[in-house]
């Protein structure tokens, strides 16, 4: 299950003249401002409550009077405060979202989607506050184990931000504890380092995570190899003995020169992948998935590897396979539309129809906007259902 991470608070820019009022209460209102930016909520709390009794029109002020309240874990005047944000500016997004972070902390799940979907829906002021509200809305999909959509929301929100933080940490948590990817749980929790406040209360719990996952890979990695016969030098002598079978067409000796290679060196790259394709052209579907998936398994980074095992495992209707094959393609290649258009396709086939449509909407936000295709893909996604 993901590990929470508290939402880092995000507020607008604030307008220090905006609204009527006394001297007394714009005077209030600045020094308010002026300790909220400081993270002095209690003093901001004081001040811009004395500031609203004298400036009753301003949604900025309860925003961050609310946002104050929020952030010392004071719920109930925080959601007084941001419904009052809301009945002057009733398309506030950020009100909404911090709504959608109350509803989430009172485990009112189905509120805090809700919330954080209208907020997305509504104006949101930065790039910053979209990846927030993202990071809500995934945070709140994984706490009902969709992790999948989980994982999609904090790609939008990576999209939507690429220097928010908690997106990388999120992800990191979500790899490594609902998809079981560490080496990509590792580079997320690295690239949270590069981004983050080093005083931030995550940045020392994520240094721990590090150091956790880079033995728990090291050990698992000695651990594979020390139980492992390997013959590189009788692989290579195979390995070149079905390159020149498969050159001349003769696909079973190919094959068969292949197997033996990967029985000389379990880790001989070429020749799984080199049997996958062999297999494929003889029409063995179910052997050649399983060689790519070999050859993706030696080297991650193969991105072709990945592709056909994933076409491969669809066409047999082996979905589950086709999806960790796609999990470990979304974490490494996020941004590839193959894995987004994959997706759709399998979770239509499984009549899980809403979620087809967010991964293809998510396919469409990758591809050109010129793209031949996109016209008919817009049109079956618009077909099927949201809810």
């Amino acid at each position: 299950m993901l590990r929470k991470i508290s939402l880092i608070f995000f507020w607008v820019p604030f307008a220090l003249l905006c609204g009527c009022g006394s001297d007394s209460g714009q005077a209030a209102l600045r020094q308010g401002m002026s300790a909220f930016n400081e993270k002095n909520y209690s003093s901001a709390i004081t001040l811009l409550t004395r500031a609203a009794r004298r400036i009753s029109d301003s949604a900025d002020l309860y925003y961050h009077l609310g946002s104050a309240h929020l952030a010392k874990g004071e719920m109930e005047p925080a959601e007084t405060a941001l419904y009052a944000a809301l009945e002057l500016k009733p398309d506030y997004g950020e009100a909404l979202a911090g709504l959608g972070q109350i509803a989430y902390y009172q485990k009112d799940i189905p509120k805090a989607k809700t919330l954080f979907e209208k907020a997305l829906d509504a104006k949101l002021s930065s790039d910053e506050a979209t990846a927030c509200t993202l990071n809500g809305l995934a945070l709140s999909e994984a706490d009902q184990q969709n992790n999948g959509l989980a994982r999609l929301h904090l790609l939008r929100a990576q999209k939507a931000c690429r220097t928010y933080a908690p997106t990388f940490y999120n992800l990191a948590s979500l790899y490594r504890d609902a998809f079981n990817l560490r080496e990509e749980a590792l580079d997320h929790f690295e690239l949270y380092l590069r981004l983050a406040d080093k005083n931030s209360r995550y940045y020392e719990k994520a240094e721990n995570n590090i150091k956790r996952l880079q033995l728990n890979i090291e050990r698992t990695q000695s651990e594979k190899l020390d139980s492992m016969r390997r013959d590189p030098s009788a692989a290579a002598r195979l390995l070149h003995e079905g390159i020149n079978a498969q050159s001349s067409r003769q696909y079973a000796r190919a094959a068969k020169a292949y197997r033996d290679a990967l029985t000389a060196d379990p880790l001989a790259f070429n020749a799984a992948w080199g049997l996958g394709t062999v297999s494929r052209q003889q029409g063995q579907r179910a052997e050649a998935l399983e060689s790519f998936k070999r050859a993706a398994d030696i080297n991650p980074g193969h991105h072709d590897s990945h592709r056909q095992a994933a076409e491969l495992a669809i066409q047999l209707t082996r979905y589950d396979e086709a999806e960790k094959v796609l999990d470990r393609m979304f974490a490494r290649s996020p941004f590839t539309p193959f894995s987004a258009e994959m997706m759709a396709r399998i979770r239509h086939a499984q009549n899980r129809f809403p979620e087809a449509r967010v991964y293809g909407e998510f396919y469409l936000s990758l591809i050109p906007p010129d793209d031949k295709r996109r016209p008919a893909y817009q049109q079956w996604v618009n077909t099927l259902p949201s809810k």
